[in-house]
């Protein structure tokens, strides 16, 4: 017959099977942590995450943001208050030179031009008339001033006459007087006749010279009119895309108003920005590196606006291929300005995690592992940044962001 098993035993077999289970529990915990940690096999990293400490010379840079625009772009304003009547291109259409872009309503130029042609054709009547008048005046003085010179010609002989009598007594006194008297009238008559067709000719000269500036002024009005005209016959101005184009048909515009914009889409250029701290850096003929997304353009920097805009400095860098495919309008890109060259420096790949001259926690690759260590960093170029101290050449160092990783001193590498 069965015993009964007290219940002390029982308690006591139950405890035991407790603890068993725990105790196995623990044990598959660790080993799945341990085998998780096996399959993981510590950090993973590509080859653009490593970078290598080199010795050799270093190009340091100023960056700065830019964007993509033409190499050659020009607007189209009306010279004139008018409306369009006509469109005959669209925008994104290839223009060639001289090629009719859109039309606009020239009535009323055409009737100032046509005013003012008929106001030269007066003004060139009236000089001529003027000239003819003149030399009439002229002439009729002229031949006054003759017939005089012989009146005292023969004043000046009856004078002599008169002498020559007088010296035989076959003349009188009073009749002397006379001839003497006849003589200076008509010298008197002579000279102011002579002194009259100075000052007729100076007049006509004056008056001559007041109509041709007249005339001329008139001229220039037809002239800027004539351009007027022409510059309102709204033309491309060089074989370029049509980027723009007012295609509002009856919309009045004013002067000055843009019409279109006419772009060449196969050459670029970038205009760039910098902050005004870096004004002595940035000078014309600088080589200078574009970059747009990966890809990098070699340039030179050119103008540079001489005024100073919100804390900033503008210029233009011109590609050195400057139909690149990579260029394309309204990119964003990234501007490096070579400032000046360092010989025999070491050097790392510049990264994100480079936010200028500093102390640096970077992990530095030894085997399986990456230990962390303290590494001061100086100036930079837009591709390496120079190493002062902490680092050896040769050693390999990881460049990307590690920031989750502060708080580790080793890591494993897979």
């Amino acid at each position: 017959m069965d015993s009964q098993i007290p219940k002390a035993v029982i308690a006591r077999r139950r405890r035991a099977r407790i603890i068993r289970a725990a105790i196995y529990s623990c044990a598959a915990v660790v080993l799945f942590t341990v085998l998780l940690t096996r399959l993981q096999g510590g950090l993973r990293l590509s080859p653009s995450d490593v970078s290598v400490v080199e010795t050799g010379p270093l190009e340091m840079t100023v960056s700065a943001s830019g964007k993509v625009v033409p190499l050659y772009e020009e607007i189209i304003t009306s010279p004139v208050s008018s409306k369009v009547m006509e469109v005959y291109r669209k925008t994104g259409d290839m223009v060639a030179k001289g090629e009719p872009v859109l039309k606009l309503d020239l009535v009323a130029v055409n009737t100032d031009y046509e005013r003012l042609r008929d106001e030269l054709e007066m003004k060139r009547s009236q000089m001529a008339r003027q000239q003819v008048s003149s030399q009439t005046q002229l002439s009729e003085l002229k031949m006054q001033i003759s017939v005089d010179s012989m009146r005292l010609q023969r004043a000046i002989v009856l004078l002599r006459n008169e002498h020559y009598l007088d010296s035989i007594g076959a003349s009188t006194e009073d009749r002397l007087r006379q001839a003497e008297l006849d003589m200076k009238v008509q010298a008197l008559q002579y000279d102011q006749l002579k002194l009259q067709y100075s000052n007729l000719m100076k007049n006509i000269a004056v008056d001559m010279q007041v109509a041709e500036l007249d005339y001329n002024i008139a001229k220039k009005k037809l002239d800027l009119a004539a351009r007027t005209m022409e510059d309102a016959r709204i033309i491309s101005p060089m074989d370029a895309t049509l980027t723009w184009v007012n295609d509002q048909i009856g919309s009045s515009v004013t002067p000055g108003a843009q019409l279109a914009v006419v772009s060449d889409l196969e050459h670029f250029k970038v205009e760039a920005e910098i902050a005004d701290s870096y004004a002595g850096k940035v000078s014309p003929g600088a080589r200078a590196v574009i970059e747009i997304g990966r890809e990098k353009i070699e340039g030179t920097v050119g103008n540079i606006v001489p005024s100073v805009d919100n804390g900033l400095i503008r210029f233009i860098v011109y590609p050195d291929k400057d139909d690149s495919p990579v260029l394309r309008s309204g990119l964003e890109a990234d501007v490096y300005v070579v400032d000046s060259v360092k010989e025999d420096v070491m050097t790392i790949a510049n990264r994100l995690y480079y936010k200028g001259p500093g102390s640096y926690g970077l992990w530095v690759i030894n085997g399986r592992k990456a230990m962390k260590r303290t590494v001061t960093l100086g100036d930079s170029s837009y591709e390496r940044v120079e190493v002062i101290d902490g680092l050896d050449n040769g050693d390999r160092v990881i460049v990307r962001d590690m920031a989750k990783y502060d708080r580790k001193r080793t890591l494993r590498i897979k």
